[in-house]
């Protein structure tokens, strides 16, 4: 669906959005409706209990004079907590509304409201994975999105970081929902390398070269399957002229996640294709700040493996040494990321050497048992990175909420026979001794965040911002992030 902002004509052949705050307190083009109802539209209202409470909705028959196509009235909320997150869920309550109705077009009069962050939970909210359907109970119709304004030309300027966003948003959710038989690591890297024409630069390791490196604990997870892993790392660098590298995005990119030898119960199985959705987060994210040109200097690497079950899989008691030395003993084969994110780790700091390394990967399943379907887990070990995170998820609305990260957990991971193990014996603070593990493989100058995404990478039902599938958390709290505390601003 496309986005378009044009001055406040209304057109004859369009459907026509208007809001009501609540209270029923008419903006600007509902006045004028209401005017020429003479204040039928008001009695209308609360003969059916409008009250216009946020994402309320009113189908109304058009005024003849008013000359559009179709009517419909959308409640606003409160005015006085109009702000951008609240216009973004506007756009989206707008967009759902006439979505699969059988409209082509809308116009959605939005007077006093941030006409840019409208179109940007519009269009968030229209995305529909569709490339794999033939037959559709309720299709999509809508094609074309006009946000009435009084400066069209400035909306559409702050629209397009927006824009930028959603894309990378998309690309996420993409990648998540393909089924797992066209999504393995090479063709994640291909996906990876398409995205070069907004600027991006991007490498592309096999397991000969990963073998050389040393990365042996990404490799063991690799070793069942028929589908060999890559490495992929790809780089904006919105500041050429400096040499640094402002921060590194490091992705677990499990493409299947099977269980290996210590094999995943069946129900459910098919939804283990969200176990890459860490590398597509930051590969979303690379590609909304190569498309707004930002000036920062940012990469992000990406381990992309198949966890599978065979003669040559990994077994559960198997050591292996770690590319920064630290041998693991490995008791679970489903504790696979943390094995892929250990290496992966360990390479974005001694080949980008930048200062805040942040992680991202749906890690285990005992943060949703925590924070469940709607809030990520942040461990960090700098409560100045921590605090800069809470606040960028605050600003995009997307949701953390910060756990420990305590050296009293640390003998729960320590080995018998080994430096550490990938799995405790207890299923007691599962997603904490996750991140203990992965903090063995950060250097101690490193500013470090992990964001555990397992539930909140894949919805389990259609929410207001996207539909069903992947939802590309990430995305717009990394931008935030970065754009606010590490962007170059001259």
């Amino acid at each position: 669906m496309d986005i378009l902002f044009k001055k406040n004509d209304i057109s004859s052949d369009v459907a026509l959005i208007i809001g009501v705050y609540e209270d029923l307190s008419l903006t600007k083009t509902a006045k004028k409706v209401d005017q020429l109802l003479k204040g039928g539209l008001t009695n209308v209202l609360k003969n059916n209990e409008f009250t216009g409470k946020i994402g309320q909705k009113q189908d109304l028959i058009p005024p003849a004079s008013l000359q559009t196509k179709r009517l419909v009235c959308l409640g606003l909320g409160k005015k006085k907590e109009i702000n951008e997150l609240t216009a973004c869920k506007i756009g989206a309550y707008a967009a759902n509304a006439l979505l699969t109705s059988g409209e082509t077009a809308v116009e959605f009069a939005v007077d006093d409201l941030p006409a840019a962050a409208v179109g940007f939970g519009a269009k968030i909210a229209s995305y529909r994975f569709t490339k794999h359907k033939t037959v559709f109970k309720k299709p999509v119709t809508l094609k074309e999105f006009y946000i009435l304004t009084e400066k069209p030309q400035v909306a559409q300027n702050q629209y397009e970081p927006y824009f930028a966003i959603s894309k990378g948003i998309h690309t996420a959710r993409d990648l998540v929902n393909e089924p797992l038989n066209i999504v393995n690591p090479i063709a994640f890297a291909k996906r990876a390398e398409e995205l070069q024409k907004y600027g991006l630069t991007t490498e592309v390791y096999d397991e000969k070269q990963l073998k050389a490196k040393g990365l042996n604990m990404m490799l063991g997870v690799a070793q069942g399957s028929v589908n060999p892993p890559r490495l992929v790392v790809a780089q904006w660098r919105g500041k050429p002229e400096d040499r640094k590298t402002h921060a590194v995005l490091v992705g677990k990119g499990v493409t299947f996640d099977s269980g290996g030898l210590s094999l995943k119960p069946s129900a459910g199985m098919e939804d283990m294709k969200e176990d890459l959705a860490g590398a597509a987060t930051a590969l979303g994210t690379l590609q909304a700040l190569a498309m707004q040109r930002a000036k920062v200097n940012v990469a992000a690497v990406m381990a992309m493996v198949e966890n599978m079950p065979s003669g040559t899989a990994q077994r559960p008691g198997d050591i292996v040494k770690s590319l920064s030395g630290t041998t693991v003993e490995v008791i679970n084969t489903d504790a696979e990321g943390r094995l892929v994110l250990g290496d992966a780790l360990w390479y974005a700091q001694e080949r980008f050497k930048s200062p805040i390394i942040i992680d991202l990967a749906s890690l285990t399943g005992a943060i949703i048992v925590a924070l469940g379907t709607d809030v990520a887990g942040l461990f960090s070990n700098d409560d100045k990175l921590a605090g800069q995170m809470e606040k960028a998820a605050a600003d995009s609305g997307e949701k953390v909420w910060r756990m420990p990260l305590d050296d009293l957990f640390e003998d729960d991971i320590v080995s018998d026979i080994a430096d550490i193990k990938n799995a405790t014996s207890t299923r007691a603070a599962g997603s904490i001794t996750a991140a203990m593990f992965l903090k063995h493989f950060i250097l101690p100058e490193t500013k470090w965040a992990h964001l555990d995404i397992a539930g909140v990478a894949l919805r389990g039902k259609d929410a207001l911002l996207g539909p069903k599938g992947g939802s590309g958390f990430g995305v717009w709290l990394l931008d935030r992030y970065i754009l606010d505390n590490l962007e170059v601003k001259n």
